[in-house]
């Protein structure tokens, strides 16, 4: 499963939730935060740069905003191998902005975001 962390010279910055909570829930979100690469990597490590997190952040402001998950407590999704299962929509919201936050820590540093998959 993905975290994600601020890598820095002298040691990886992380902190409490940077992280999706369930397999389900980062392959669902993973499609609607993706500012355009090809692939994200849930093996290795996907680099996100300033800009990256800047299109990542609307991203997820525009989830947020839009009440596409906020606006219902479940979410039905067809997961790879598993079928229909149901998603809590306040795990996936509280997922996001743990997200945003590790993403305007990045803008406002200049650092790159990196997500670690296992």
């Amino acid at each position: 499963m993905i975290d994600w962390r601020i890598p820095r010279d002298s040691a990886t910055h992380q902190e409490k939730g940077w992280s999706f909570p369930s397999f389900e829930i980062q392959e669902f979100l993973l499609p609607l935060i993706n500012v355009g690469f090809d692939y994200i990597d849930e093996y290795g490590a996907t680099d996100f740069a300033v800009e990256d997190c800047i299109r990542m952040k609307g991203n997820i402001r525009y989830l947020l905003d839009s009440r596409l998950i906020t606006g219902r407590s479940e979410i039905k999704y067809d997961a790879f191998g598993k079928g229909l299962v149901t998603l809590a929509s306040k795990e996936i919201e509280q997922c996001l902005l743990r997200l945003e936050e590790a993403a305007e820590q990045c803008i406002a540093t200049r650092e790159t975001l990196r997500f670690y998959g296992d």
